[in-house]
């Protein structure tokens, strides 16, 4: 009974440390998390290794016949601050009593249904698209251009989900789509002349890895050196390819728009 109940909670614990690696959290917080829910069992031995690409469970005590071993590869990560604090607030909800390890497990489950939906987070990339043309001193041209480039955006979204593209793909498509349109839009309007610089800042916002970058100093801080320069790394390649899609982009623009 105290195996299968150790099982259980094992079961449980991985699922948190997944849902918050996918979320992008630090390593040193997942470790932590994960920590705490297996520290519920009593059992002396609660070994956790999380990076970026991985997760590593060990629990073992004198209840236990063999230690309770699991490993997870992790294959896809987005920023998802709301799950990550969740996450955690089910473990400390758990480790203080408040709910039950099947309680702790149901709402593991069901974290995705109080997500929020496609239509407000593409309405909300639309606002933040426009937010940074505005701060950047767009005119209304400018702010007009950055709304059909936050559209384009969620297209290129969309072909992300579609073909299955890996973030260096989905920064190289995103952004030369982006400066492959906006420049043939800017050259038709003639004596407007909208500033292109401004436009696609605006929409890389959404596109710059700010948070993983972040999350790569905070590891590195706590010691974790591995996990934090794999997140820097991992950071810098999706920075470049935001540059190589906007190089290519310009250069195909170009050629078009001397062609025409």
């Amino acid at each position: 009974m105290a195996e299968h109940y150790n099982k259980y909670l094992v079961k449980v614990a991985t699922l948190a440390g997944i849902t918050m690696l996918e979320s992008n959290a630090e390593s040193y917080r997942v470790e932590n998390t994960v920590s705490r829910i297996l520290q519920v069992s009593k059992q002396p031995i609660t070994e956790v290794f999380a990076n970026t690409t991985g997760l590593f469970i060990t629990l073992d005590g004198p209840e236990l016949d063999e230690p309770i071993t699991l490993i997870k590869r992790i294959s896809q990560r987005t920023t998802n601050l709301r799950k990550i604090h969740i996450v955690n607030q089910i473990s400390r909800d758990l480790t203080n009593g408040l709910i039950s390890l099947e309680e702790a497990h149901q709402q593991l489950l069901n974290i995705d249904k109080c997500n929020y939906s496609k239509r407000v987070i593409a309405l909300s990339t639309l606002l933040l698209v426009l937010s940074f043309a505005i701060l950047l001193g767009g005119d209304i041209n400018e702010i007009i251009l950055s709304l059909v480039a936050a559209v384009l955006l969620l297209l290129s979204y969309r072909l992300k989900a579609l073909f299955q593209l890996n973030d260096f793909i989905f920064g190289t498509v995103a952004t030369f789509i982006v400066a492959l349109v906006i420049p043939i839009i800017i050259h038709f309007l003639g004596k407007a002349n909208p500033s292109f610089d401004i436009v696609v800042i605006s929409v890389l916002m959404p596109l710059f890895p700010g948070t993983a970058f972040t999350n790569g100093f905070r590891d590195s801080f706590k010691g974790d050196y591995g996990a934090g320069l794999t997140k820097i790394v991992e950071a810098l390649i999706i920075a470049v390819s935001l540059g190589v899609g906007v190089a290519l982009g310009l250069f195909v623009a170009k050629g078009i728009i001397e062609w025409v």
